[in-house]
Order: structure tokens, then sequence, then C-alpha cells
């Protein structure tokens, strides 16, 4: 079961970043994250529970400093979200040592023979008891390997937490999506700490009492937690707002703006968070206008990103835009936008010298039957039944 919900945490996660990748450039920190939890998870689950002793000599200790990365992803995630950017700095290596270190101390290990893995693996597999006095690192010892993974993710996430509450009480009037991803972060850093503290109980307890009784007492837990983890992500999937993070652009409001939002420029004492969603308001005004002067859905390749490109702002700025202050989506205002130019065109009499596959093109549609069926759905007509009732 761990092994089934982790694997599909695995896939679910990269298909998220692979969808995501263009809204920022810091998506794939939270897949990152995600598929870190899933192989430790496949890891623990094949090296307590399992009975495969070439999946043992894969996932035992091969991945161990990979679990370090866990605390420093998630913490970055968390400040790149609130703050809509991150600058890397070079002091920021600093968070790899504990996954350097341990990294040094397991090399002898990492190119030791296939072999001698499988010897390792069919003791723990024999007895998992073994595992006390197997030495997986030349540095440190069995207990505190294991229990650095989950007290240094916990520091991390404890420092997240105390960021975000920082954040929410600097906003007097948040936004939904302010509130939607803040909420999000919350219960991603409940049910991290809730996994992690699990994961730290159980290293506490393993050289401390029969490893194979305590770890079917706390089998459940494992299904638990796994099941956790699968709603965390699969909660991504039916929210996808949640990857537009918070934009922020109370530093970028163009000087070409109304007068309320001039008002709110002036006001020193005004809530940033006003400024905030004033400029997202100028900048949803901005896309519209956009579409109506300079009419880019007739290209047939014209999608968000190159709107977004376009108008020189990241891709997550309009999405956010679409979500929160257009009143339809995308997809919508672009298939909308096309149809009402391709009735233009059929109200002139075009088809006097061009073909209805030939209006189809000119109006951005690349196929004739997306032409057909979108025309069917905004209008209740076909482009031959129209043509047919607006005959003068």
């Amino acid at each position: 079961m761990i092994v089934f919900l982790s694997s599909t945490i695995i896939v679910l996660s990269i298909i998220m970043f692979l969808y995501n990748r263009n809204l920022k450039n810091y998506s794939g920190l939270l897949s990152i994250y995600l598929i870190i939890f899933a192989i430790y998870a496949i890891a623990h689950n094949q090296t307590f529970y399992g009975n495969n002793e070439f999946l043992i000599a894969i996932f035992w200790n091969n991945f161990s400093p990979l679990y370090l990365l866990a605390g420093p992803t998630l913490y970055f995630y968390v400040i790149a979200t609130l703050e809509d950017n991150i600058t890397w700095k070079w002091y920021h290596l600093l968070h790899l040592i504990p996954a350097v270190l341990l990294f040094i101390g397991i090399i002898p290990y990492l190119f030791s023979s296939f072999e001698e893995k499988l010897n390792t693996a069919r003791l723990i597999a024999a007895e998992v008891n073994n595992i006390k006095t197997i030495r997986m690192n030349a540095i440190f010892p069995n207990l505190i390997v294991y229990l650095s993974r989950p007290l240094l993710s916990i520091s991390y996430i404890i420092a997240c937490g105390i960021i975000l509450i920082r954040k929410i009480k600097t906003q007097k009037e948040p936004s939904k999506q302010f509130q939607l991803v803040t909420r999000w972060i919350s219960i991603l850093l409940i049910i991290s700490f809730i996994l992690l503290f699990i994961l730290a109980a159980i290293g506490t307890n393993l050289f401390r009492n029969d490893t194979r009784t305590m770890l079917d007492e706390m089998r459940q837990l494992h299904v638990f937690a796994g099941a956790l983890m699968l709603i965390l992500t699969l909660t991504l999937m039916l929210f996808p707002q949640i990857f537009y993070g918070i934009p922020v652009r109370e530093n970028n409001i163009e000087q070409k703006i109304n007068v309320e939002i001039a008002q709110i420029q002036t006001e020193k004492f005004i809530d940033a968070s006003k400024k905030n969603q004033a400029s997202f308001k100028l900048l949803s005004e901005n896309i519209l206008a956009y579409f109506e002067n300079e009419k880019p859905y007739l290209d047939p390749s014209f999608n968000l990103t190159s709107l977004a490109s376009s108008l020189n702002v990241p891709q997550h700025h309009i999405s956010y835009c679409f979500s929160d202050f257009i009143d339809t989506s995308f997809t919508k205002l672009r298939a909308s936008k096309r149809i009402e130019y391709a009735k233009s065109l059929l109200l002139q009499g075009i088809t006097k010298d061009f073909t209805i596959d030939k209006v189809a093109e000119m109006s951005g549609f690349s196929s004739r039957s997306t032409f057909f069926s979108t025309f069917k759905e905004y209008t209740g007509l076909t482009p031959t039944e129209f043509i047919e009732k607006n005959k003068s």
C-alpha cells in the first residue's frame, strides 16, 4: 500500500511540475519536496516491512543524503511563495551542509559492490533487528542518521511556521488568493510535522526496543501517513490556483493609472495589500485592453505563455488576474473573442470570397472541427446556419 501511494505521489508531482513549470521559476520546489517524501516512504517500507532483498539493496542507505534536503526545499518553497520571488545567494549553500556530510559518510557504502549490498539486505530481510548493528555511515552512528532526518526537517517546519505567521499578521485585508495559499501552506506544514514526528518517534525507539514488535505496532501509522501525503498532493490537482502563489506587483505599478489607484499610491499609510490588489486590477484592465486592441487571439498559437511574454509579466500573475479579477478564464475569453471576430467576418459576407475553413483560420482556430464546435457552443448555430439566419 505504501509503495503504491508513494509511487502515485511521485507521478502526480512530476505531472504537476511539468504542467506548471512556466508559472514560476521556483514551481519545482514543492514537487521536489513531495518526491523526496515519497522516496523516503518507499525506502522505509522496503527496509522495515519488505522481504525483497533486491529492493532493500537498492533503497537502504543509498538515498540517505537526499532526505536531508526535504527541510531546505520546503523552507525555500514557503519563502518564495510568500514573497513571490527568490534571489539565490551563495550562503544558501550552507543549507546543504548536513546532506553533504551525510553523503561523505556513505561514500564507502555507495561504492561497495552490489553483491555486498545484497549481503547487507539479506541480513536485514532475515532479521530487521540487525539494522541496529550494521554501520550505515562512516562518520555518524546509526541513531544520529535516523534522528537527523526528521529532527532537521522539523526545525525547518518551525521556521516556516514563524515566517507564515508573520506574513499573515501584515495583511489587514487579505485577498482570496492570499487566504487560499496561506491555508494550503498551513496544512502542508501541519501534515509534514505530524509525519516527521512519527518518524522521529520510530527513530528514537528503533534502538531501544525490539524493532520488529515496534514496527508491527506502527504499521497502520505508515499507511495513514502515506494517505495524508497523497491527499495533500491531490489537493493541488483540485485547487491549481495554489500554484499561482501570492503574486506581488506593488513595486511594479505603472504610471498610467486611474485616479483611484493614483490616490492609493500617494497615501503612504495605505495597507500594502491594497496597493498590490489595485495593481492587479490595473493589470487585468491591461490584459483586456490588449485583447481588444492587438487581437492576439487571431494567432492560432496564442496561449497563456505568449500573453505573459507579450505583456512582460510573470505567467502566474496573468493566471491570478483571470482567477480573481477577470470574470472568465483565459481559454473562454480567447474563444469568445475568436467567435466574435468570426461572426463579424460572416456578417460582412466574407464567404462570397473565402471558404468557411478560411474564416476559421482567419479567426485563430487551428482546425475546422474546433471552429464549428466552438461556434455552436457560443451562438447555438453552426456557421452555415448563422449565415442563413443573418441574410439581408
